[in-house]
Protein backbone atom coordinates (compact mmCIF):
# COMPACT_ATOMS: atom_id res chain seq x y z
CA UNK A 1 0.00 0.00 0.00
CA UNK A 2 2.86 2.68 1.29
CA UNK A 3 4.54 1.11 -2.42
CA UNK A 4 2.13 2.20 -4.38
CA UNK A 5 1.51 5.54 -2.67
CA UNK A 6 4.88 6.76 -3.20
CA UNK A 7 4.90 5.23 -6.76
CA UNK A 8 1.72 7.20 -7.36
CA UNK A 9 3.56 10.68 -5.46
CA UNK A 10 5.78 9.94 -8.22
CA UNK A 11 4.11 9.87 -10.77
CA UNK A 12 2.50 12.85 -10.21
CA UNK A 13 5.28 15.11 -9.42
CA UNK A 14 6.90 14.03 -12.46
CA UNK A 15 3.86 14.55 -14.66
CA UNK A 16 3.26 18.07 -13.12
CA UNK A 17 -0.18 18.62 -10.62
CA UNK A 18 -3.02 18.28 -13.24
CA UNK A 19 -5.95 16.60 -12.80
CA UNK A 20 -5.69 14.40 -15.43
CA UNK A 21 -2.35 13.54 -13.90
CA UNK A 22 -3.78 12.52 -10.59
CA UNK A 23 -6.18 10.52 -12.56
CA UNK A 24 -3.79 8.76 -14.29
CA UNK A 25 -2.58 7.84 -11.43
CA UNK A 26 -5.46 6.76 -9.46
CA UNK A 27 -6.53 4.21 -12.68
CA UNK A 28 -2.57 2.92 -12.29
CA UNK A 29 -2.97 1.95 -8.95
CA UNK A 30 -6.75 0.71 -9.62
CA UNK A 31 -5.08 -1.41 -12.57
CA UNK A 32 -3.00 -2.84 -9.85
CA UNK A 33 -5.53 -3.72 -7.74
CA UNK A 34 -7.37 -5.49 -10.39
CA UNK A 35 -4.64 -7.75 -11.51
CA UNK A 36 -4.38 -8.98 -7.75
CA UNK A 37 -8.07 -10.53 -8.51
CA UNK A 38 -8.04 -13.78 -9.80
CA UNK A 39 -9.22 -15.07 -13.45
CA UNK A 40 -12.52 -13.45 -14.48
CA UNK A 41 -12.88 -11.63 -11.30
CA UNK A 42 -9.48 -9.31 -12.57
CA UNK A 43 -10.80 -9.08 -15.95
CA UNK A 44 -14.19 -7.73 -15.53
CA UNK A 45 -12.66 -4.94 -13.05
CA UNK A 46 -10.25 -4.51 -16.00
CA UNK A 47 -12.77 -3.78 -18.14
CA UNK A 48 -14.92 -1.48 -15.96
CA UNK A 49 -11.72 0.57 -15.39
CA UNK A 50 -11.54 0.50 -18.88
CA UNK A 51 -14.96 2.17 -19.48
CA UNK A 52 -14.12 5.29 -18.37
CA UNK A 53 -11.42 7.65 -19.69
CA UNK A 54 -9.87 11.28 -18.42
CA UNK A 55 -12.28 12.81 -21.33
CA UNK A 56 -15.93 11.28 -19.85
CA UNK A 57 -14.31 11.62 -16.15
CA UNK A 58 -14.07 15.72 -16.48
CA UNK A 59 -17.52 16.04 -18.11
CA UNK A 60 -19.12 13.86 -15.45
CA UNK A 61 -17.15 15.42 -12.69
CA UNK A 62 -18.58 18.83 -14.21
CA UNK A 63 -22.13 17.51 -14.02
CA UNK A 64 -22.59 16.69 -17.45
CA UNK A 65 -22.88 13.11 -18.56
CA UNK A 66 -20.04 11.10 -20.23
CA UNK A 67 -19.41 10.46 -23.47
CA UNK A 68 -20.42 6.87 -24.86
CA UNK A 69 -17.23 5.74 -26.60
CA UNK A 70 -18.30 3.47 -29.39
Amino acid sequence: MRIRMLSCALFVTLQGCTTQSWYAGGKAGAEQECRRKPGDEMQHCLERLKKQDYRDYEKERAGGKPVQQQ
